[in-house]
């Protein structure tokens, strides 16, 4: 199966303009072989952790799980009414709290979903995550809560802004999972929501592991 490239990732490093000085958000970044086939982790920039922060704003809109949180159990997403995934070979997939689905099931050794609904609740198998590229959560009617094995939780308002909804994106990063609250327009659809975050159905596969 192939995997991320350490530099595949949105929001590994932010770049700095020449002539600006480093705020030391960033860390340092080094030439050569080294650098390309080193873990992406060490990489990351600063982020809260999940369980320390109650609620994601828009001004707030980051936590990094630690390695514990993002592979044992399973990641529950309460109030979404909708989720798409992608895997590392970009086969992507969707389904809505309904059990509506489009695109191609990720399939675990086990026959679970490695991302699907059980009753109302959107759920990442964590055993199996080193499978999964990225996902998102679009919120329903209300907000959405995140919830690890540990018991840490955090809130994100279903608008962030007026005539906004919440879709949470879900990115893995090495061996940890990054979630960051986004807004798009209140009236579109699921379709428009998913071209906006390069999410291409792939129809007509299964996948199994």
């Amino acid at each position: 199966m192939p995997e991320q490239h350490p530099l595949d990732f949105p929001y590994l490093t932010r770049r700095i303009a020449p002539g600006h000085h480093d705020d030391g958000l960033t860390l340092p970044r080094t030439g050569g072989a080294d650098f390309a086939s080193a873990p992406p982790e060490p990489r990351l920039y600063p982020a809260p952790a999940f369980g320390v922060r109650p609620e994601l704003t828009a001004r707030d809109a980051v936590v990094r799980l630690n390695a514990r949180q993002s592979a044992i159990g399973s990641l529950f997403v309460t109030g979404s009414r909708g989720t798409a995934w992608e895997d590392n070979a970009r086969v992507t997939g969707a389904q809505s709290v309904h059990r509506e689905q489009i695109g191609t099931t990720l399939q675990t050794a086990g026959g679970r979903p490695l991302v699907g609904y059980v009753n109302r609740d959107a759920v990442v198998v964590l055993r199996h995550v080193r499978e999964l590229r990225r996902a998102l959560f679009i919120a329903g009617a209300g907000a959405l809560t995140v919830q690890t094995f540990d018991g840490a939780t955090a809130a994100i308002a279903g608008s962030l802004a007026q005539g906004q909804r919440t879709v949470l994106t879900l990115l893995r990063i090495g061996s940890v999972l990054e979630l960051r609250a986004e807004s798009v327009p209140e009236e579109w659809d699921d379709g428009q929501i998913w071209r906006e975050f390069g999410f291409t159905m792939t129809i007509g596969l299964v996948r199994r592991r």
